[in-house]
């Protein structure tokens, strides 16, 4: 791991210095808000595995946990632009991370994002009736990206996957229905979905079908598709 770029608020680490191969794809992958050990929070990069076939991955982090708010886009598009020169970007995230990785694709082009449990938004206006990150959210002086929606582009294929309880059930409710997003709702998970996903050996599976442009990946049976409008049974 090889920090690439490192200031108040963003870290960029390289999973090697410099990429492997001179073509092929890169992989983008946004960390979420991590956890607390004592009175320390703890961010690690994450989806390790999933880098395994590109030839190079970006570990992403937001700092202050602003869901980007206090980030300055631009400037990870520089620093992301002599890794991704002449390759596809593909990006990934969960949760927070999952939401940045939407908001990225408007700054770095990107050809496939896959986002686990993203929150829709984090804005008191949108979703006043979310409370579960408050400590971070509660302290932003204003709300620069709003809704993750008003940042997918046209040129990228979106994957959303989102737990169909509480809180989460809301935020994938709220998302668009669009011919470049497959967008898969759980009704039996929550937030946790990556983790039970895992457990279940169908997490490695679902990457690598996204990533490969696929939506005929083996799935949980209880599940309902969102988007696109077109879709029709998704194999079990």
């Amino acid at each position: 791991m090889h920090t690439i770029y490192e200031d108040d608020l963003l870290v960029v680490t390289a999973m090697t210095e410099t990429n492997r191969d001179d073509s092929g794809a890169i992989l983008l992958s946004f960390t979420g808000i991590g956890h607390q050990v004592g009175v320390i929070n703890v961010q690690h990069p994450e989806f390790f595995g999933a880098g395994r076939s590109f030839d190079n991955t970006l570990f992403v982090s937001d700092k202050t946990r602003s869901w980007g708010n206090r980030l300055d886009f631009n400037r990870l598009a520089e620093v992301v632009a002599p890794y991704a020169a002449g390759r596809d970007v593909y990006s990934i995230g969960n949760s927070m991370g999952a939401f940045l990785a939407i908001l990225g694709s408007s700054f770095v082009p990107m050809k496939t994002v896959l986002s686990f449990a993203p929150q829709y938004s984090i804005d008191p206006a949108v979703v006043p009736w979310e409370t579960r990150w408050t400590e971070f959210t509660g302290t932003l002086d204003r709300i620069v990206y709003s809704k993750a929606g008003d940042y997918m582009v046209d040129g990228t294929q979106y994957y959303v996957f989102s737990g169909g309880r509480g809180d989460d059930l809301k935020h994938a409710q709220l998302f668009p229905v669009r011919d470049n997003l497959f967008h898969v709702l759980f009704p039996n998970a929550g937030h946790g979905l990556s983790a039970q996903l895992k457990k279940k050996k169908m997490l490695k599976p679902i990457i690598h079908g996204c990533f490969g442009g696929k939506t005929d990946f083996r799935m949980p049976p209880k599940r309902r598709v969102l988007s696109p409008a077109s879709a029709g049974t998704v194999a079990a």
